[in-house]
């Protein structure tokens, strides 16, 4: 049976990693539609509520190259764990808080979680599965992320409805824990004293790369406008009339939507450029979370951040591959790191931006500044796709 399954390419390894990472992310999620009303019940302002994006990012930024060389030398393994573990820690830690000041090393520790686990966990994806079922592999884990995405707010919104926001916090921990046992029974290529004798491109290099820089400044503006969705719906969805519960309803569909289209998608970037599915996918994000901002209604929003959902789910798959396949496995996680670099650039800027905008013009305000500025960027980042497809035509 296991020589048919390796056949196949959905090894033991891949099914394994699929379930653990979206353990980690129904772990990560779960907290989501709820964060922002208990930081608010305990003092937090609009502007504290965009700066707590803001210094997880920062922290971020600094460690994300030297985390990537790490990643390259020890492994993803390796990396994912301490992750895992701060996932742990952190939804017990909301417990305690009891003033805004508490949240700001809570989230700081959350995002060097995010950062160690997902990029390492898509690389160690990329590694493990067999080389021809690997870009269906690297599709089912973008979708075990957004499988984790989809019932993760959902549960955070019903049992903090239900029961309060602790056991959503204990719930969130819980889903830590499994995950990391499970990533334990997922073996890794030994790096060891080979892994030391390899050359690795440098930085400036793989920065110099137009592939990198298109795909990192689409990272830029998919999170200026993630920062908006998941900072500021909730607050919005409150001014139309929407409770944890329905807001959570919203997330729910936007993640289910996002989740069925990651592993066609990944299918899809053997046959379409990548480059130009992230741009088409960062499009229909900005014209659809503007909708959002328009409407009112349950139904009508939740089908909407659907929409949002499915070109999320473009966006992030493609992203990921082309990163993927722009480096070798020898500068992957470097390559990884620089990526989300540009994303943590926009955790920085943005959220205060955001949080200023809606303390002026209200959160539907911020939602739609994020599109705005989306469009606006797509310009360059439409032409680093040109550029890049320029230097690969034969001469």
């Amino acid at each position: 049976m296991g020589s048919v399954g390796e056949k196949r390419g959905l090894t033991r390894k891949v099914a394994l990693l699929s379930l653990a990472i979206f353990l980690a992310d129904a772990s990560h999620s779960t907290v989501m539609p709820i964060f922002p009303g208990f930081a608010q019940g305990i003092g937090a302002s609009l502007s504290v509520l965009g700066s707590y994006g803001s210094v997880a990012a920062f922290a971020m930024l600094l460690l994300s190259l030297p985390f990537g060389r790490l990643s390259d030398k020890l492994g993803r393994k390796r990396m994912m764990t301490p992750g895992l573990l701060i996932f742990i820690v952190v939804p017990l830690s909301y417990m305690l808080a009891s003033n805004p000041l508490h949240l700001y090393p809570i989230r700081i520790l959350l995002g060097l979680g995010v950062g160690l686990i997902f990029g390492n966990g898509f690389l160690l994806m990329t590694e493990v599965a067999e080389p021809v079922f690997r870009s269906t592999a690297q599709g089912m884990y973008m979708t075990s992320m957004g499988l984790g995405f989809t019932v993760g707010p959902l549960l955070g919104g019903f049992t903090t409805k239900l029961y309060g926001s602790d056991v959503s916090f204990m719930l969130s921990s819980g889903f830590a824990v499994l995950s990391i046992i499970l990533l334990q029974f997922v073996e890794e290529k030994e790096r060891g004293e080979a892994r030391e004798s390899v050359e690795r491109p440098s930085i400036s290099s793989i920065i110099g790369d137009p592939r990198v820089l298109a795909a990192g400044f689409a990272n830029y503006l998919n999170s200026l406008m993630f920062n908006a969705l998941t900072l500021f719906f909730p607050v919005y969805g409150a001014s139309i009339g929407l409770d944890e519960a329905e807001v959570g309803i919203g997330f729910t569909t936007r993640g289910l939507a996002s989740t069925a289209v990651r592993l066609p998608v990944g299918s899809l970037t053997k046959r379409f450029r990548v480059l130009y599915l992230m741009v088409f996918g960062l499009l229909m994000s900005a014209v659809t979370i503007f909708s959002v901002s328009q409407s009112t209604g349950l139904i009508l929003v939740s089908a909407l951040l659907g929409i949002q959902g499915i070109a999320y789910g473009i966006y992030l798959t493609s992203g990921n591959v082309y990163v993927a396949q722009s480096s070798g496995e020898e500068s992957r996680g470097t390559a990884m790191a620089v990526f989300s670099m540009f994303g943590n650039v926009s955790g920085i800027i943005n959220p205060l931006i955001l949080g200023l905008i809606a303390e002026i013009l209200g959160a539907r305000g911020a939602l739609q500044f994020s599109t705005g500025m989306t469009l606006v960027g797509l310009i360059l980042v439409f032409y680093l796709a040109s550029r890049d497809r320029e230097e690969s035509l034969p001469t």
